[in-house]
């Protein structure tokens, strides 16, 4: 590949992908595992339920002898056991019999259904069966949630509260995750200060290491944030060495072509791969993507909309790819929107718009109202943004046409600003 070729954004994600490998696996505690990916089948170990036990506080009865029953004609059965939750039952029910049974204890041979209290009145050592269901009625089956030595959960899923809870109930205090991606973000830049610190003329204030930060940690990955890079050749030879035992690098500026933006330089006296550095997109042309051994590294826009759209582009997917993830949750989640107002794309690449997606009051329909502010240097442009809507070269799309849009934030009823 050309690395001086400018990508499509399928092309630049495509070859992103296809220099990523999954990271090794752990094995965590069942309390660490949440978000987490299996890196393994998990089997059942045995059937849950263990064996057959009721759904209800009632009686246990056998269905033939209380079929028919009604209020006006209850039919009166002879208590011989009282069955709490946890113990075993010590009497096999015969004709005519039934046994008081509390929810989860174990049914006693014989009964086929439950009748629960309120469907009955006690009358000393007799019950009387107002209703019967039908056979079977209000039993748990043995093993009709797992069946032991059959597999429950497969590897690639997450480990959500779901999951965690069939790992408990199946006993599992440490389970087989995917390892997590350590990132190493660095920021360049003689202008950047840092947040605690005080802000002088011509100095700005730097957000990317922890917005990118942010963004790691909610995609699955443990970012390492390192100090401020200075426009200086060695300083930024040090960072990127002392950030190579990270699984990942990313940076943020210094990769255009300006006289200041050393970091290209650097890479390449360290004989770092280039793959490719200019991306057709807006924002987020240049993006820079070598490899310095193994080890990836993305060179980020320093504009911090442009770092968190390349983030969400190409690095987010990688990421999820290295975790393990199924190849279904790398890109983001796509959709198709109406617009509330024209938008027009005058440039030759292709554009990448943030927007408030939602769901119409009444239509139902999925609905982008466009940002106005749209510099990749406004920052505040991305509250409230749940969408990126995508808008091809020289486009003019009309109010009310379709858009495909990405969605990057949940999405809410709701109107339209103006309404």
């Amino acid at each position: 590949m050309n690395a001086d070729r400018m990508l499509t954004p399928e092309e630049a994600c495509d070859t992103v992908l296809a220099h990523i490998a999954p990271l090794g696996i752990e094995r965590v505690s069942l309390l660490d595992a949440t978000g987490r990916v299996l890196a393994r089948d998990v089997l059942a170990r045995r059937d849950n339920p263990p064996h057959d036990n009721s759904a209800m506080d009632g009686f246990a009865v056998r269905f033939a002898d209380a079929q028919g029953a009604t209020t006006e004609q209850p039919i009166t059965l002879q208590v011989v056991e009282d069955i709490p939750a946890g113990t075993v039952p010590q009497k096999a029910l015969e004709p005519g019999q039934a046994s008081r049974i509390m929810t989860g204890a174990i049914i006693p041979e014989g009964a086929d259904a439950i009748v629960p209290v309120e469907d009955t009145r006690s009358q000393g050592e007799q019950v009387a069966i107002l209703d019967v269901e039908e056979r079977g009625a209000h039993i748990r089956m043995r093993g009709e949630d797992m069946r032991g030595d059959e597999p429950v959960l497969e590897k690639g899923q997450v480990l959500g509260p779901g999951e965690i809870s069939v790992l408990a109930t199946l006993q599992q205090s440490f389970v087989t995750v995917y390892r997590r991606a350590r990132v190493a973000i660095i920021t360049t830049g003689d202008e950047l200060v840092e947040i605690e610190d005080p802000v002088g003329p011509g100095q700005i204030v730097n957000g990317n290491t922890a917005a990118l930060a942010a963004f790691c940690r909610a995609h699955g990955a443990e970012p390492l944030m390192l100090p401020i890079a200075r426009d200086d050749m060695d300083d930024i030879r040090r960072t990127i060495e002392t950030a190579l035992d990270a699984d990942f690098i990313l940076s943020s500026g210094g990769v255009s072509v300006g006289d200041f933006d050393f970091v290209k330089q650097v890479l390449d006296e360290m004989q770092a791969k280039t793959i490719f550095w200019r991306v057709a997109m807006k924002p987020g042309k240049p993006l820079l993507f070598c490899t310095i051994g193994s080890t990836p590294y993305f060179g980020l826009p320093g504009n911090p909309v442009s770092s968190m759209m390349s983030f969400l582009q190409f690095v987010r997917p990688a990421l999820y790819k290295a975790g393990g993830y199924p190849p279904a949750a790398w890109p983001l989640p796509r959709a198709t929107a109406l617009l509330d107002s024209a938008v027009e794309n005058d440039g030759s690449r292709r554009n990448y718009m943030r927007c408030r997606l939602y769901y119409c009051n009444g239509s139902g329909a999925l609905r982008a109202s466009v940002f106005e502010r749209q510099g990749s240097h406004m920052v505040s442009s991305m509250i409230g943004a749940n969408g990126i809507a995508l808008f091809a070269p020289e486009a003019q799309v009309k109010e009310g046409e379709s858009v495909s849009v990405q969605i990057i934030g949940p999405i809410a009823q709701g109107e339209a600003p103006d309404a």
